[in-house]
Order: C-alpha cells, then sequence, then structure tokens
C-alpha cells in the first residue's frame, strides 16, 4: 500500500501539470498565430485541444490499451443488498454493513482492503451468495462507514471494529475472509484472541496479506524500508493536511487514465478486463486521501510475527506470483510459522487477484470452506 500511495501521488501531480501544459500551448498559438511561425501556432492549438481532450476523456483510451477482451468474462459492477445495518462504535466511527445469501448458511465476513469498499466482493458475493451467509463490511472513512472522531486507523482500532461486527451480528463460528489490510486486521484480531476465544472462529482466508509492516514485504522492500521515516510518514501527514486539494487531483488522475496506468502496474498481471480496471481504480478513487494516509500510517506499527505461531485456527492462504505490494515470501512466512495453514498461489495474479483471477481464487476458497467441520 504505501509503494501504492507514492505512484497515485505522481499519477497526480503529473494530472496537475496537464492543465499547465495546455494553457502554455494555447498562448503560444495566441502569440504566434497570423505571425511568420503560424505553423507552429496551430501545432499548439492542435496539441493543446488534444491534451484536453485527453484530461477529461484520456481513461477510456488507457484502460483499453492496458487491458485485454476476456471474452464471456462479467464485469464487475456497484451492488447492494436490500439487508443493511449501521454500527456505531464507541470511537465515533460508524461501519456499515451488508448481508447477502442464505440466512441460515455458514457465515462468511468478508474484510475488503484499503482504498478500497466492500464492493471490491464483487466476484465472490455472485459466488458464495447461493449457498452461504455472506456480511460484506466497509472498514473506517471508507465506503458508507465513517471516520473515527479520534482519528484512530491503528491495526488494533480495525480489529476491534471487526469484533464489534461479529458480535452485532450474532454469527456462530464464522469464517473471516480479508484481503490484504483486511487480512492483516483479521490477524491482530486473533492475535489479540491468543490464550482466549480463538475457538469462536471456524476458519480464516489471509488474501494477499502480510504479517507485519508492509514496506517489509513489498516490491523495492529495502528501499521503502529505509524511507519509511524520513519520506513516507511526513508524505503521509502532508497528505491529510492537503487532503481536499489531493482528492480533486485524484479525480483528475482517473478521468485522464494516470491512475489507472498505476493501477495496472502495481495490482494486475495484465490479463484484467478493462472494466475491471475501470472499477478497482474507481474505488481507489472514492477514497479520501487523508483516510488513505492515516491507514498507511497504521500499517508501519503492524506486527503480528511473534503471534503467529499461537494461532491455531485453520487458515487458508491466497498468495499471487507477481504480487508486488505483498511479495509472495510473505505468504510463504506465514505459512511456515501458522500452525494450521495451507498456501495455494494464484498464477498469473497480483495484488488484486480476487479480480483478475477471481475462478482460481473463488475455487480454492471454496475447497478449504468444505473442509472445515
Amino acid at each position: 500500500m504505501p509503494l501504492l500511495m507514492l505512484a497515485l501521488l505522481l499519477a497526480d501531480l503529473l494530472s496537475v501539470a496537464y492543465p499547465f501544459v495546455a494553457y502554455y500551448l494555447w498562448r503560444e498559438w495566441d502569440r504566434f498565430r497570423d505571425t511568420p511561425s503560424d505553423d507552429y501556432a496551430q501545432r499548439c492549438l492542435w496539441g493543446a485541444i488534444v491534451l484536453l481532450l485527453f484530461i477529461v476523456l484520456g481513461k477510456f483510451l488507457i484502460r483499453t490499451l492496458l487491458s485485454k477482451n476476456r471474452k464471456g468474462e462479467d464485469d464487475p459492477h456497484r451492488f447492494s443488498s436490500d439487508q443493511q445495518d449501521t454500527l456505531e462504535r464507541p470511537d465515533g466511527s460508524s461501519i456499515h454493513i451488508e448481508y447477502f445469501g442464505k440466512a441460515d448458511g455458514q457465515p462468511i465476513i468478508f474484510v475488503h482492503g484499503w482504498n478500497a469498499t466492500l464492493q471490491e466482493w464483487y466476484y465472490q458475493r455472485n459466488h458464495f451468495e447461493k449457498q452461504y451467509r455472506l456480511i460484506l463490511i466497509d472498514l473506517p472513512g471508507l465506503g458508507k462507514s465513517t471516520r473515527p472522531a479520534n482519528k484512530d486507523f491503528s491495526l488494533d482500532n480495525l480489529a476491534a471494529a471487526l469484533q464489534a461486527v461479529i458480535e452485532r451480528t450474532g454469527v456462530r463460528e464464522p469464517i473471516l475472509w480479508g484481503h490484504s489490510i483486511g487480512g492483516m486486521t483479521i490477524l491482530t484480531l486473533l492475535a489479540q484472541r491468543i490464550g482466549g476465544p480463538q475457538s469462536g472462529i471456524k476458519g480464516v482466508i489471509l488474501e494477499h496479506t502480510t504479517y507485519t509492516n508492509p514496506v517489509r514485504t513489498i516490491l523495492l522492500d529495502r528501499l521503502m524500508t529505509a524511507i519509511q521515516k524520513p519520506i513516507l510518514e511526513p508524505l503521509c501527514w502532508l497528505m491529510i493536511i492537503l487532503s481536499p486539494i489531493l482528492w480533486i487531483s485524484r479525480w483528475m488522475s482517473y478521468l485522464n487514465g494516470n491512475s489507472l496506468v498505476m493501477t495496472r502496474l502495481l495490482t494486475f498481471t495484465g490479463t484484467q478486463t478493462s472494466g475491471q480496471l475501470d472499477f478497482v481504480t474507481l474505488l481507489s478513487t472514492l477514497a479520501p486521501p487523508a483516510v488513505t494516509a492515516r491507514g498507511v500510517l497504521g500499517m508501519f506499527r503492524y506486527d503480528v510475527t511473534e503471534a503467529l505461531p499461537k494461532i491455531t485456527v485453520p487458515v487458508l492462504i491466497l498468495a499471487a506470483n507477481k504480487d508486488r505490494l505483498t511479495k509472495p515470501v510473505a505468504s510463504r512466512f506465514m505459512d511456515q510459522h501458522l500452525p494450521n495453514s495451507r498456501l495455494v498461489t494464484v498464477a498469473p495474479g497480483g495484488h488484486q487477484g480476487l479480480v483478475e483471477r477471481h475462478r482460481e481464487v473463488n475455487e480454492a476458497a471454496e475447497q478449504f470452506i468444505r473442509s472445515l467441520k
């Protein structure tokens, strides 16, 4: 996530530069038209027009160039349930909850990744709602959930929110399925339960997640670890201060396609459809920059390494061979240290394997769930 945050900031800066370049070209046209340099002026005019069109419509070109046409693939779109709930928490946040599937089915609670919402589980909802009771939540500050009044986005607080959801829904022996920071949230909850009621959880699915500060298990991990204190943390605080301005530039990046380029390079492997690329990028664009930054600051303080051998619930670890935001080495480490785990690696797959390789992911999860007694 820290690497994606940096990449998106770069895309935002580039997006802000485009209007200034277009303005410069227009000024050059106005300055040199009807002069001996009129040909140059006309080129500047056309350049300004093309750039302005790209600023507004560039995403349609980018998503087409960077994606594949997968025949018969169902592109994700927004969905909602008739059964919804809101959980008010002591920290001032409210957690949005949606229910799908069979009321008497095995409950599965889904915890999405950062810069996303419960909407990212589109393919999992479609696959599992026929036989299971699905409980989807928006993490604090994202989707329809509100931010904590105390601005606490630590993994401990996210785990406390998940525990509150389990208690609110009243489900017995749920399966917890987390993607990225969702998996970190689940592991934090299990670490808090060591010596307590871990038996209340029937099984866990950890998808593209890690056991420690993600800068240690990310692409360019040595560089990212070295710049965490001097660069990344100050950048997070700057994002919090400038959040409204950055949100505008983030939407500019979405419209011109810059953020789609970064999303493709860091979270997909090239087999995604244009609709999948656009959908995941849109979810990221909807996340307030201040929430993104506070979540990343919370990740910097996350580590459950010592707790792994004491987590006894059955765990399915879903990795991806080309995951740049959580390298496969993190999944292998968890598999070696969790006493009751199995590892499945999706190939080719990236950090958005739950979208790009949803069939393989859902099949592996289905087999794991059926193996639980």
